[in-house]
């Protein structure tokens, strides 16, 4: 039995290091912009966006602004991907569009020289949207390295069933122990995702976390099972290449894994029946944990003169990656 390497996101300070180098699969285009703005100003031309998603600021989250749509605050539970190299194309002359259950890429390049001769190139590409896909939430984009990028949420109703199933059996909360984190949304956890996530009884008193995925489309050299802080990610991947170009299309799937969850000892295989089997340790709480409102009335009233500033500081430190992904 063969086991699959565990990708590590690597938080770098410089974000264009930190998605658009060799982790390009942990960039959330819904989620992880706010890092961008500031970037941009110093690197104009290295990110273009073709269609923007729709997102509003963190500390907007009751106010809507030109027909915005606040992003969620969790990851899509899946959704699909296409990679196409567009080397040669300006990105202000590529548009993507949805038509019918197809995405559509178009691009269209005319290079005049001082003799008045002109060369046209043009491109257009289309893709099969797969079932459930909410053409919607579409976003495109062009990375540092000239490759477009369309990613579409995928919601699906199977989901949403075992979802509501997981909140009307309160039971199977009781797997976690007693004392449950107020801030992690363990109904969702259960319900929300195709992992079929259950908490299982080893020997010596030892519990495990215990996923299975049905990955049985895909060969094993086209999975990839990767870890961003604490969201378990596995996506499968096919290409195409011709003598022009190439390009690329993903499954992804996660879920936020659980407080508890020993993240840095996950391992994951692929079993004979084409299920991704995903194993890790995982602690119980001991005690229960106090919600941030009833922490903040704990607290003892400073008076204006004895109150300071607390600065932030990062305590974590970046985890190295086991194994470096390939050239995108």
């Amino acid at each position: 039995m063969s086991f699959f390497p565990i990708y590590r996101f690597r938080d770098f300070d410089d974000p264009f290091d930190r998605y658009f180098g060799d982790q390009l699969d942990f960039f959330d285009p819904w989620r992880d912009f706010e890092t961008f703005p500031t970037a941009l100003s110093i690197r104009p031309n290295a990110f273009r966006w073709i269609n923007e998603p729709s997102r509003l600021p963190r500390h907007h989250h009751h106010h809507h602004h030109h027909g915005t749509q606040p992003t969620s605050s969790t990851p899509h539970a899946e959704k699909f991907r296409v990679q196409l190299n567009v080397a040669g194309f300006d990105p202000e002359a590529i548009k993507t569009k949805v038509e019918g259950r197809k995405v559509v890429v178009e691009a269209k390049q005319e290079d005049r020289q001082a003799d008045g001769d002109y060369n046209v190139r043009e491109l257009r590409k289309s893709y099969e949207l797969p079932e459930h896909a909410d053409a919607t939430h579409l976003a495109s984009y062009v990375t540092p390295n000239n490759m477009l990028v369309i990613e579409v949420p995928i919601k699906n109703p199977e989901a949403e069933r075992r979802l509501e199933q997981a909140r009307k059996d309160d039971k199977r909360l009781a797997q976690f122990g007693e004392y449950l984190n107020p801030l992690f949304d363990y109904v969702g956890f259960l319900g929300g995702s195709d992992f079929e996530p259950r908490i299982v009884d080893k020997e010596n008193n030892q519990k495990q976390l215990e996923m299975t995925l049905g990955m049985k489309d895909y060969r094993p050299q086209e999975i990839k099972v990767s870890v961003k802080n604490n969201e378990l990610i596995v996506q499968g991947e096919h290409r195409h290449k011709d003598a022009n170009r190439s390009e690329r299309s993903f499954f992804f799937k996660s879920i936020v894994l659980p407080p508890g969850t020993q993240i840095d000892q996950l391992e994951s295989h692929l079993t004979e029946d084409g299920q991704l089997k995903i194993e890790v340790p995982f602690i119980e709480q001991k005690e229960a944990q106090k919600s941030v409102e009833s922490k903040e009335e704990s607290k003892p009233v400073e008076s204006k003169e004895e109150s300071k500033p607390v600065e932030s500081k990062e305590g974590s430190k970046p985890v190295e990656n086991e194994k470096k992904e390939g050239d995108k």
